[in-house]
């Protein structure tokens, strides 16, 4: 393993961004950046030469200009909050209404817009990123100290750890917002997606979850076979009508790190498997993804949103003195081979 620090830009507001290079001994490298805790950029070689799978930008102030969140850590919770309301023990809140009236990924300066602290770990096995979200940030109730780490395990996967812990009762719901395409450029339709989901999270057409968890058998959200991803986004279902095409989250089955989803590539037979605690996968067809529509599809390990204001969802309620632990894992492997 080896790391490597750079000066990647300073902020509009004079704050310096770095970059941190993590070079594993298998040839994988992963540049992060501490503005986000953003996953900039992920190698990973191949027989025809180093791949670049996860997308990003070149400069900070495309990342300050950015609406798709590439390759961020988005908090304190990822996905919609219907209106921006929730109510906790009691006592109601209202957060920034940042996306078409609804609260989204945090709010107008969620974790994906701050600058975190930086540590390198001992024996350069990876970074971590930590900051303190006071209380009343962005609308939420009581301060979060919070951490993302990401490092190489010594078979290459890459893993993100992250730790929060609540000074006074609060939501949580963290989760990272990679963008994926194994091909390295061009659309991600002729892409196989797998997911053991049994079932999803049904959505209005604002992207808001109904609180209705469909099962997945019988229709296009089936996964549980792999299948071309642009053989199912056009279909006629309803609720891929109201997605415009896939931005759901799937429930996947156990506890614990666990496989929910796997991202196959023909063209150069790479493969990414996602692992994660996490109660579910987040599938996102870059269907209004820019500059290239559906040219990535950001695979989300997290909680369902809009957990807040339906009981039936896994809750996402943190008690004050209780930590938050998850872990979301990449690991590639090439025609089969571990990478």
């Amino acid at each position: 393993m080896k790391i490597s620090t750079r000066l990647f830009g300073t902020t509009r507001s004079g704050e310096e961004v770095h970059c941190i290079r993590l070079e594993h001994d298998s040839g994988i490298v992963a540049e992060v950046l501490s503005y986000g805790a953003i996953l900039r950029a992920l190698w990973v070689p191949t027989a025809a030469g180093p791949v670049q799978v996860c997308a990003g930008y070149e400069t900070l102030e495309e990342y300050e200009a950015g609406t798709c969140y590439l390759g961020a850590v988005v908090g304190r919770c990822a996905g919609r909050i219907d209106g921006g309301h929730f109510v906790l023990n009691g006592t109601e809140y209202q957060l920034p209404q940042n996306q078409n009236g609804n609260h989204l990924h945090g709010g107008v300066e969620g974790f994906d817009r701050k600058v975190w602290g930086v540590q390198i770990l001992p024996r350069n096995r990876g970074v971590r990123f930590f900051r303190r979200s006071e209380d009343g940030e962005e609308g939420y109730p009581g301060a979060v100290e919070v951490s993302a780490t990401y490092l190489f395990e010594e078979d290459g996967a890459l893993t993100l750890r992250f730790d929060a812990l609540a000074e006074g009762d609060t939501i949580l719901s963290m989760t990272h917002h990679g963008y994926w395409n194994l091909a390295g450029q061009g659309s991600v339709g002729g892409h196989l997606f797998t997911t053991p989901a049994d079932r999803f999270a049904a959505i209005r057409p604002d992207g808001v979850p109904t609180g209705e968890l469909i099962p997945v058998e019988s229709t296009p959200f089936d996964f549980t076979q792999s299948a071309v991803l642009e053989t199912r986004w056009d279909n006629d279902h309803p609720q891929l009508a109201a997605g415009s095409g896939f931005d759901h989250t799937f429930l996947v089955p156990g506890k614990g790190l666990r496989p929910v989803c796997r991202l196959e590539c023909p063209e150069n037979g790479l493969q990414l498997e996602v692992s994660a605690t996490m109660p579910g996968i987040h599938l996102y067809t870059g269907n209004f993804l820019e500059p290239v529509r559906r040219g990535a599809a950001a695979l989300e390990a997290q909680f369902v949103p809009d957990a807040p204001n339906h009981h039936q969802f896994p809750s996402v309620e943190l008690p004050k003195g209780k930590r938050w632990e998850h872990q979301i894992q990449y690991r590639f492997a090439c025609n089969g081979e571990s990478v």
